[in-house]
């Protein structure tokens, strides 16, 4: 394993130079029964249609106002769609869904106990092939490849990892690894005024499917306007600052320049983290709090380069 950043954790390491693994806590939701795909076509941004197992789409669901209720992937099994979302958000998913549900031909069932997601992380990601029944999922963010796996193969698939020589990636390396590649998490980078556009979400939402939840706002705001946010990295030249701080324009405090959601210390970038800046706030801006020079952030471009 070739590591140009010898100080590095062994674990950070081998997820860039290498292969890791970690086993991501989720939330899977199974939609069943034969109204399934017009059923989830009007709530989901993403097209439903044609998706043959072992196949996934991005996707997110969206209120009326076109606000985020959750992101993550959409995937095919033979006689079910499952809806790949955050841990936090599965049981107001699992609400959501099932009220909308009534009077249709669906089911909607809490899988996230029988299913194991799996992270693999650097160049050696490919070499690693589920069991039989899982579903394997394309990069994301800071993954190079994921799979989706019947909990009971979960023995099978820490001997296949093992095997090839992974290597189990900590909390803190993953986090660190998650904020330099610039994925949102839902529920740190989201708030319940998020707008998809404004996390960059853009592959999540098809521009030729028909009518969905929340759809009118997102296709106003793409034809008339433009988001008054959007996620961005934030460098931390001079301290580290903390998850939390906003940022305001000194001339009218007011209005809110940008504000820190997440914050790292990384071997490669150092000090680093994640937030959202106003639009008009540039790449490059140095963001300071009053009476507080040292405190500085930096807008940065997604991922860290």
């Amino acid at each position: 394993m070739k590591n140009s950043h010898p100080d590095a954790p062994d674990d950070y390491a081998a997820a860039l130079f290498a292969l890791g693994h970690r086993f991501r806590d989720t939330g899977v939701l199974a939609v069943g029964g034969p109204d399934r795909e017009a059923f989830l076509q009007g709530q989901l941004t993403q097209d439903t249609r044609n998706l043959a197992p072992g196949q996934s789409r991005a996707m997110a669901g969206l209120s009326p106002k076109g606000k985020l209720l959750y992101f993550g992937r959409l995937a095919a099994l033979p006689e079910e769609l499952l809806l790949i979302v955050a841990a936090s958000a599965r049981t107001a998913v699992l609400e959501h869904l099932r009220k909308y549900a009534v009077f249709q031909k669906v089911s909607v069932t809490d899988r996230s106990d029988e299913l194991l997601l799996v992270g693999l992380y650097g160049p050696g990601a490919g070499a690693v092939a589920g069991p039989e029944g899982s579903v394997a999922l394309p990069a994301d963010g800071e993954f190079a490849a994921g799979l989706l796996v019947p909990g009971g193969d979960r023995a099978a698939v820490e001997d296949a990892l093992a095997r090839a020589g992974s290597m189990l990636v900590s909390t803190g390396a993953a986090e660190v690894l998650r904020v330099e590649a610039g994925r949102p998490r839902f529920g740190v980078e989201t708030d319940p005024n998020s707008l998809p556009d404004e996390l960059g979400l853009q592959a999540a939402i098809s521009t030729t499917k028909g009518c969905y939840v929340g759809q009118e706002i997102v296709a106003r705001l793409r034809t008339y306007g433009r988001v008054n946010r959007r996620l961005v990295g934030f460098r931390f030249p001079e301290e580290p600052v903390a998850a939390g701080t906003t940022f305001t324009d000194p001339d009218k405090e007011s209005l809110e320049l940008g504000r820190v959601t997440s914050a790292v210390l990384s071997p490669r970038f150092g000090p680093i983290g994640l937030g959202l800046a106003f639009r008009e706030v540039p790449d490059g801006a140095a963001l300071r709090l009053p009476g507080a020079p040292a405190r500085c952030a930096v807008v940065a471009p997604l991922p860290f380069a």
